[in-house]
Order: structure tokens, then sequence, then C-alpha cells
């Protein structure tokens, strides 16, 4: 069996700090924490660089090859990333990790925003950006909690750690509480229902992929509080245009791979839990060649999320009933 790639590893380090580096920048950090946040960036690049090329040589790529991927000379690849010297950086670097673990062993990569709870799964990230995405319309909203209390049937202190992100929410809770910030219910669909763990089915009409990758970024965009255009072409490293941040945000386009996967990363996503929704569009694509015959009317939406419930509704009744009974006491 091959073993696991070296650089893989290194490869998701650098993208925790990557996004470590856009929630400062968010934050609007002094400019000693975003250098030194850079600094930890430029070094594991460094050492995903060695990692990778490691990797290649194992799998039997030539010096010649990889000193052509590099721009350097064979001799100097050689040097650069001879094994004993890469086995040497890579010792350096776990001697390293090792250190900051002993040194803060309870302080985990920091998430883009600091109202949800980050996780290693997929449905943890789903979670954390759906309490994040309605923390920020409550918000915007300028309601109090126990004005959001009063106007829906849910208990102040269930409405608190639904926003905090200790509770997940029903679907009729998430559309009552978008519906009142004045919000679009369907733009958290998708992060509701990867929350719950739920998943599509396999293949989709073109017209219901395409808008399950849209409300996806979109609520991704809500948990990032809606950045401005120009904060996410600025986040992309310049990559994304304005214009086609505007176009990915309306829906007017279905961008590339790696437009996609700059857009996510810019609002402080994981690429690979939205690459599924992506690949779905373009097998649609590829197999609708003609989703719309002529004047025929649109697929109707997708209705394994019309109802959207779960076998924790009553389970999260109880949660409720629970916190107003707290809440009455106190």
């Amino acid at each position: 069996m091959n073993p696991l790639p070296l650089a893989r590893n290194i490869a998701e380090s650098v993208q925790a700090l990557a996004q470590t580096l856009l929630a400062s920048e968010y934050a609007e950090q002094d400019l000693e924490s975003l250098l030194r946040q850079a600094g930890e960036l430029t070094r594991e690049v460094e050492y995903y660089t060695c990692a990778a090329v490691q990797d290649a040589r194992q799998k039997g790529t030539s010096w010649e090859i990889v000193a052509a991927a590099a721009s350097v000379s064979a001799a100097t690849a050689r040097s650069r990333w001879a094994e004993k010297t890469v086995r040497r950086r890579l010792e350096r670097r776990a001697a390293e990790q090792l250190a900051l673990r002993q040194r803060d062993p309870v302080t985990p990569p920091a998430p883009l925003r600091t109202d949800g709870q980050s996780g290693t799964q997929p449905s943890d990230r789903a979670a954390s950006k759906l309490a994040a995405a309605l923390s920020h319309l409550h918000r915007s909203s300028g309601l109090t909690i126990r004005q959001v209390a009063e106007s829906t049937d849910l208990s102040p202190s269930f409405v608190s750690r639904i926003m905090s992100g200790e509770r997940l929410p029903n679907w009729p809770a998430v559309q009552t509480l978008a519906d009142l910030f004045k919000g679009d219910s369907d733009e958290l669909a998708v992060l509701w229902e990867n929350a719950h763990g739920m998943t599509p089915p396999a293949r989709q009409p073109l017209p219901d992929a395409a808008a399950r990758l849209n409300a996806a970024l979109r609520g991704l965009y809500l948990a990032a509080a809606s950045p401005s255009p120009q904060r996410i072409h600025e986040a992309s490293g310049c990559t994304l245009s304005v214009p086609m941040i505007n176009d990915i945000l309306e829906g007017s386009t279905i961008p590339d791979w790696r437009t996609t996967a700059s857009f996510v990363q810019a609002v402080g996503g994981t690429p690979t839990d939205l690459r599924p929704l992506w690949e779905s569009v373009h097998y649609a694509f590829l197999v609708f060649l003609d989703p719309v015959d002529g004047d025929a009317p649109l697929p109707p939406p997708l209705s394994a999320g019309n109802d959207r419930t779960t076998s924790d509704g009553q389970d999260q009744d109880q949660d409720q009933a629970r916190d107003q009974e707290q809440g009455d006491q106190s």
C-alpha cells in the first residue's frame, strides 16, 4: 500500500494558516501580527515544496522533470531537495509543531469568523458557517435577542444558543429567523443540509445543480459577514476581479473550479467541501446537453430540501422547552 503523500498534510496546514491570516485581515489586526502570520505561512509553503518534491521523487519522477517544474537546473534541484536535506527540514518542522502544541496545547487554528465553532468534519464546518450566517443576519437586523424571541416561538436562551453555534436549529426555525431578519432562507439551505449530513441526489437537473452551488456560495458569503466585492478581490490575492465576484454572487455565471476555490477561500470556506456541488453542476452540463427544451418550464426546486425535516426535531423542541424553563426560573 502506498503511503499517504507527505505534502497533503502540509497543504492542509497551509490552507489553515491562510484562513487564519484572512481572518486577521477582516479583523484589521495590527501590522506586526499580520506579518508574523505571513511569515508562518511562508515557512509552511517552503516545507510543502520540499514534501511535494519528495513525493514526486518517490513516485519515480526524474530530477530533470523536477527541475523543469521548479524552473531551476537539475543540479540545483538535486542540491536543494536532496533526500537527506528534505528529511532534515521536515524533522525541523515536526519539532516546531511539537513545540507549538506544548506551548499552546488547547488553542485550535483560528477560523475566519469568531462567532462559530471550527470543526474538522464537513458537517461541523457547515454548522459553524450556518451559525455565523444567522448571526450576521441578526446583527444586520438590529433586533435584540429578546425581540427575536418575542417575534418567534423560540425562547431567548435558545435563540442565543443558535447564534453562538451551541444548538443546530431545525429547518422551520432557520426559515423563521431568516424571514424575521429580512434574509433569504434559500441561501442557508445548503449549509443547513450539510450541517445535518444530508446529501442531494447524485444526478440533478442542471438548473437545480447550479442553484444549489450558488446557494452554497451565498451562504458562505453571509457567514463571512457579507464582505464587499473589493474585500473579496483583495482576499483572493487579486486573482478574482470585482465583476467576476458580482457575477458569482448574483448566480449569473458558473465559475471554473479554480475560480470557485479562490472565491470559497476568500470568504473563509473550505474548497473541498464545495467540490461535490461544483462537480454536480459540470456533470449536469455533460449529461443534460439541452436541459430546457424550448419554452418548457425549469424543473422545480430540489424536493428533498422542501420540508427539510430531521429526526432531531423532537430533540430540539425538548432543548428549547428546557431552555425556556431555565429562563423562566432565572
